[in-house]
């Protein structure tokens, strides 16, 4: 016999055949495992998930991952697998037992880990005792007392915010909020975090900064497959894939960025001592272990520069875009919105160049429905929130039971949209829901910030940012959205119940840009057109801010796109110099020319 005579595996097609054939049964039997013995087998999803957590990376590559997971549970129900030990979960009745009440008994995943470096920050800590310790040291900095503190410098950076606009509205032409929105939140990222200015809004160049989007997609790809992943990591930056190149290389551009920002502040502290200007960053450098009294060492400061970089440049900017689209596309409620801020508020002047947080507290009450209604309809931190179950006896949810080792999560963009918590009408934009005492108690559920002991620090930070936005935009102008056809359809209540098109790379935004037009509010038609506020970049002016800085690269063709209300880049050609960065001084002594 050809066994007994060693023959069997002499040919290598005969053993090429024979491990096809053990490996075809293994994969069979893996799949029948997981299909049916698996202890999420029950639960249902897309098979593909089941069986590997690439279904998952994929979705994410599609910048579609959130909206996909929201259609699974229109499809399933309140419980879907989307990993083959990963389920999410839309019950209400998640929330508290995971993110509030649960604890230490539900840590972190795997999953962030690939949203770091060595040395993980204060969101990618797994550890609860390491991330209590880290709270404490931050928590000062993002009170509502430190950012009132520092509330002026929000202000500046709204009068340059409010004078691009207003050149748009002069000359009646269409503009890019979101765009606008995004350089104003880079901006003052800057100020409030390191004491320095980028200069994005000045010179209208966003490349001063890197993307944070590219880390933001990076991270969830490979924080979705972690068990191949961190193998990887070594290598994938080695792969010639110029996609893959230009996630690590913004990435790496990010962690430049904030090293500089550390050192330049460490400088500035210890030269200027006790006469320093408070921000985010110094009262981290001073700030002392409550335990030890020891301070944070260089490296945990740059990774919490990294993190404050990549927070705070993109979701408050793209939070104040949906709200704008959001209210544009649905008239009704940017006119009571409008209104509201109209009748309740002060006109602006150079004295006071933004409505103030607490007047927002305190007077806008429909406009703050608004912003949480914003939150509910279009979350823009849409990634499912990771934990992995770990008591011995698991955890019942809702009646389900979850076995020990599995990884339970809440996608807050599906959740938000569960008709079972939020009705039928959970797709339409209506802020008078809130007024629903039944409704409003549901807000406790609501996971924009995530909740409990990992809630965003950021979280007061974001909220004065877009409470300041919208109520000094709608203080000072009328929006309507630029496409005619879009206006009309919006007008005869065409966009109801149907939410505007995002994309989302864990973190969401609008997908392409918001154009809209903009004039003065009614109340402010009479003011002079020549305000000091308001008045335009002249050529002398733009050529002054670069010579100031060392480089005279002002030409007339980009000085008149400043006076035409258009950032520098807007007719730029390739081959022309781009505005350098304003220096910090530059910067206040422009904001005085405008004001003298």
């Amino acid at each position: 016999m050809p066994l007994l005579r060693g023959e069997l595996f002499n040919s290598p097609s005969t053993l090429l055949g024979t491990a096809s054939g053990v490996v075809l049964i293994l994969l069979v039997a893996y799949v029948l495992y997981q299909q049916f013995l698996h202890p999420l087998a029950g639960y249902p999803g897309p098979l593909l998930a089941s069986l590997t957590d690439l279904w998952q990376v994929q979705q994410y590559l599609t910048l579609q991952q959130p909206y996909t997971l929201t259609q699974l549970h229109e499809k399933y129900g309140e419980f879907v697998r989307y990993g083959p030990d990963k389920l999410s979960i839309t019950a209400k009745e998640a929330v508290p037992i995971i993110y509030q009440k649960g604890g230490r008994r539900f840590p972190k995943t795997e999953f962030y880990d690939a949203f770091g470096g060595k040395t993980p920050n204060v969101f990618g800590m797994r550890s609860d005792d390491r991330h209590a310790v880290r709270r404490r040291h931050m928590s000062h900095g993002f009170s509502i007392s430190s950012v009132k503190e520092m509330e002026h410098y929000l202000d500046a950076n709204v009068k340059l915010l409010r004078h691009k606009i207003a050149g748009f509205a002069r000359d009646g032409r269409p503009f890019d909020l979101k765009k606008l929105l995004h350089y104003y939140t880079i901006d003052v990222l800057g100020e409030l975090a390191f004491s320095h200015s980028f200069g994005v809004q000045v010179s209208g160049d966003e490349s001063l900064v890197p993307r944070v989007v590219p880390h933001t997609l990076l991270g969830s790809v490979t924080g979705a497959w972690p068990s191949m992943t961190q193998r990887l990591k070594r290598w994938l930056p080695l792969v010639p894939h110029a996609g893959l190149q230009d996630l690590f290389r913004s990435r790496a551009e990010v962690t430049r960025l904030a090293s500089e920002c550390v050192e330049r502040r460490l400088g500035q502290v210890k030269e200027q001592g006790a006469g320093h200007r408070p921000d985010i960053l110094t009262r981290l450098i001073q700030a002392e272990n409550p335990d030890t009294g020891e301070h944070l060492p260089r490296i945990d400061l740059e990774a919490e520069a990294f993190g404050f970089l990549i927070a705070g440049t993109h979701t408050t900017s793209a939070t104040t875009a949906l709200l704008f689209c959001n209210l544009l596309r649905n008239p009704e409620a940017l006119a009571a919105c409008t209104r509201e801020v109209s009748d309740s508020l002060p006109l602006l002047d150079d004295d006071r160049p933004a409505c103030s947080v607490t007047q927002v507290e305190t007077h806008l009450p429909y406009l703050r429905a608004c912003v949480r209604e914003n939150f509910r309809l279009t979350p823009v931190f849409s990634m499912p929130l990771e934990r992995h179950v770990t008591e011995p006896e698991g955890v019942f949810i809702s009646g389900r039971h979850i076995q020990q080792g599995m990884v339970v999560a809440v996608c807050n963009h599906a959740f938000h949209h569960n008709p079972r918590v939020w009705g039928d009408d959970h797709d339409v934009f209506d802020p008078s829901r809130w007024d629903d005492d039944a409704t409003a108690t549901r807000a406790r559920y609501l996971m924009h910030f995530g909740l409990g002991s990992r809630q965003c620090i950021g979280k007061t930070l974001a909220l004065s940012n877009v409470y300041k936005l919208a109520a000094t935009l709608l203080r000072e102008f009328e929006f309507e959205i630029a496409n005619a056809e879009e206006r009309q359809a919006a007008a005869r209540g065409g966009f109801r119940g149907k939410l505007p098109e995002m994309i989302s790379v864990g973190v969401s935004d609008l997908k392409g840009p918001l154009m809209v037009t903009a004039k003065a509010a009614g109340r402010n038609k009479n003011k002079d057109n020549k305000s000091k506020e308001y008045r335009h970049l002249n050529s002398k002016e733009y050529a002054f801010l670069n010579t100031q800085n060392g480089h005279v690269t002002a030409t007339l063709s980009t000085s008149q796109d400043m006076m035409d209300g258009c950032t520098p880049d807007c007719n730029r050609s390739p081959n022309q110099a781009t505005p350098s960065l304003p220096s910090e001084n530059l910067r206040r002594s422009f904001l005085c020319t405008l004001t003298t």
